[in-house]
């Protein structure tokens, strides 16, 4: 290692780092709201969730770019290019009082990455599911050419599947 980070741009870093991991902690929680959201058939409460869940990751972009300012100081300062610059080789070059915090950045941004990843499946399944009712329910509506509820003038048509009663239903 050509040297060791200064004790500023290394604790600035963290503390951007910190931030980030909350920023993801607080992601991990709008994606979840947007699961149950789902999961409940809560369609009119899908949008916002999500709405949010774009709040969120404008705000980890912004992080994103600051931290990688300060990446930039740290290899500057290092003599080395900023790719270098990873969470392991922190814990390894860092000041003492630091490389536990790292580790810790380390392990942690890991297991949120996993978790996110593991909801966002969930939550593409469950949307395509819900996309999936949607369309039968329109297709219930206007099942097609071949037999269709209404005429071309919006007349009803007669044909198409006969309606049922509630107790048919049940």
């Amino acid at each position: 290692m050509t040297g060791q980070p200064g004790s500023e741009h290394i604790s600035q870093l963290a503390d951007v780092l910190w931030y980030e991991r909350q920023l993801m902690e607080f992601l991990l929680f709008k994606l979840v709201t947007a699961n149950l959201m789902l999961n409940a058939d809560e369609r009119r409460f899908v949008a916002p969730s999500i709405a949010e869940v774009e709040r969120v990751m404008d705000e980890i972009r912004r992080v994103e770019s600051e931290r990688d300012e300060v990446v930039q100081r740290v290899a500057d300062e290092l003599n080395i290019e900023p790719g270098s610059v990873s969470l392991s080789y922190l814990a390894a070059a860092a000041p003492e009082a630091l490389r536990a915090t790292f580790v810790d950045h380390r392990d942690g941004f890991m297991e949120l990455t996993s978790e996110i990843e593991k909801v966002t499946r969930e939550n593409r399944r469950l949307a395509t599911v819900g996309l999936s009712g949607i369309r039968g329910t329109f297709n219930l509506l206007d099942p097609g050419d071949n037999n269709p509820i209404y005429d071309a003038s919006g007349k009803p048509s007669g044909s198409g599947p006969r309606s049922m009663t509630l107790n048919e239903v049940l």
